[in-house]
């Protein structure tokens, strides 16, 4: 029976990615709740409650997809990015000045840019123009590294402390702080950075313990995904039916699994041809290619979903439309390529 809500799930997520109208909404939210309410009928009562529990990530799905609107997405004109940016952010411990700059994250709905704010301790916020906005979690985080946004929630990795910290955009502060350095399941050995799938579960690349921690909304730890192979994952990405994780230690490649954790295939290894010195931070664009951060050659790659390079943008330096040690990396649903670095005159730009 779960068998067949899972294989609904999936039909569901297929059908909105290839056709979003809102006619097909109506009818696909119409069909599964007449196909719970059938499966609802046909329990005995004694195992209903055990039903609504395995089913609340589906009933969760149905209940945001009268939400859904078309919105167009953007796919990154590479090509122009050389001579096309907005350089903001300047260097410095005041509001909106950033001192180390690391993860980046992009809000789905405001479009609006997170970046983790290692060396002063926080999160601040800018519009996609690079308009400074706000601050997040002022006083209360430690070496703040990777984030992720699902929602109101904000998710930060702490790299000190080895925490995992969920703050909300409504209270604007910390509601919720797991971990501290160890290898049992809620704890953490260095974790970088974090995303988050769909439904709100959060991966987390738990470097030094070697593996893919993966969370509900509240941070109560599901399941571990791990492999032999995996040495070092310091980021991680998730589609509808893979997850990609960076490795960053031995032979620095990409690993694609699937979301059971078993391995597809690697690439993008160094010495193959498709050479990345060192990285740290990647994403994915609409189109699936990968859009890395070499903080080593000071530039940008993009590779094909095959490994392909397609595109190095950003040359060493401190100007404007340079990169010097590039992090934290990530597309805005309107096409624009957000990179922080340490530059020391312009550390975050924005590439349009």
């Amino acid at each position: 029976m779960i068998d067949q809500l899972t294989e609904a799930q999936v039909h569901v997520q297929e059908d909105l990615r290839e056709n979003p109208l809102q006619s097909m909404q109506e009818r696909i939210i119409q069909e599964m709740e007449d196909k719970l309410q059938d499966l609802q009928n046909n329990i005995p009562v004694e195992t209903q409650l055990k039903w609504k529990c395995d089913t609340r990530d589906l009933e969760t799905s149905i209940s945001h997809l009268g939400e859904i609107v078309q919105v167009p997405v953007g796919v990154p004109d590479y090509a122009k990015f050389q001579t096309s940016t907005v350089a903001t952010g300047m260097r410095g411990t005041d509001p909106g000045e950033l001192n180390g700059p690391c993860g980046v994250a992009i809000h789905e709905d405001t479009h609006q840019i997170f970046v983790a704010n290692y060396g002063n301790n926080r999160v601040e916020i800018f519009s996609d123009t690079g308009e400074y906005l706000n601050q997040l979690g002022v006083g209360q985080l430690y070496t703040p590294y990777g984030i992720t946004i699902h929602r109101e929630n904000v998710y930060v990795s702490c790299w000190g402390d080895h925490t995992i910290n969920q703050l909300t955009l409504t209270d604007m502060s910390i509601v919720r702080k797991i971990g501290g350095k160890g290898s049992n399941n809620g704890q953490f050995n260095q974790p970088f950075q974090l995303t988050t799938d769909p439904i709100g579960h959060v991966f987390i690349a738990d470097t030094d313990n070697n593996r893919i921690s993966i969370h509900d909304t509240d941070l109560n730890h599901l399941r571990n995904i791990t492999h032999q192979s995996m040495s070092g994952p310091v980021d991680v990405k998730v589609s509808r039916d893979r997850v990609y994780v960076l490795c960053l230690y031995n032979n620095p490649c990409m690993h694609v699994l699937t979301l059971e954790g078993d391995k597809l295939h690697s690439l993008i290894t160094k010495g193959q041809g498709m050479d990345v010195l060192c990285a740290v931070f990647f994403c994915l664009d609409p189109l699936n290619n990968f859009v890395i951060s070499d903080y080593r050659s000071h530039s940008i790659r993009v590779f094909s979903p095959e490994g392909n390079l397609l595109h190095t943008i950003g040359t060493e330096g401190h100007q404007q439309g340079m990169l010097y040690v590039p992090q934290g990396i990530a597309i805005t649903p309107n096409g624009r390529l957000v990179s922080v670095s340490q530059n020391e005159n312009y550390p975050l730009q924005i590439y349009y």
